[in-house]
């Protein structure tokens, strides 16, 4: 995949990354604090605005294993976002050794299904695994373009 490079940013202990190919973004944002919803919502905003596509692929990395803070309605809210800018496929993959974030990937796509929005999603403590996940699904989307 050839790679162009759109955007960068850092905010209150979260950072982003943006990269184009065929039409496709990639979002790879990085975890070096506790994050709550309020630390997200100007990422989303930020990569949300680049994203021309219906879909968005984003990992997130927590290797360092920070806190993350999200509530059902924190969720909810944040699907709400991605549908309202013309998001209807979410891929995510993230970045942790926390086992239970497999949890918050149930809830994320169940959650989905009440939006409307298609979501496939893994968390994996290796970031070859989920980048691999992502880009798969991304390569597909280029491919149909």
């Amino acid at each position: 995949m050839k790679w162009r490079k759109v955007a960068s940013g850092s905010f209150t202990n979260i950072k982003y990354e943006t990269k184009e190919c065929g039409g496709e973004f990639l979002h790879v944002v990085t975890q070096s604090g506790s994050l709550d919803k309020e630390d997200r919502v100007p990422v989303y905003e930020k990569t949300l605005a680049l994203t021309k596509s219906g879909n968005y692929f984003c990992i997130l990395d927590n290797r360092k294993g920070k806190e993350s803070l999200l509530s059902m309605a924190d969720m909810s809210n944040f699907g709400d976002m991605l549908v309202s800018h013309g998001i209807n496929r979410f891929i995510y993959a993230v970045v942790t050794k926390d086992p239970g974030y497999d949890k918050i990937i149930k809830l994320i796509k169940a959650i989905s299904i009440t939006k409307d929005l298609e979501v496939e999603a893994i968390s994996s403590p290796d970031f070859a695994t989920a980048e691999k996940f992502v880009l798969l699904r991304m390569d597909e989307c280029v491919k149909e373009n």
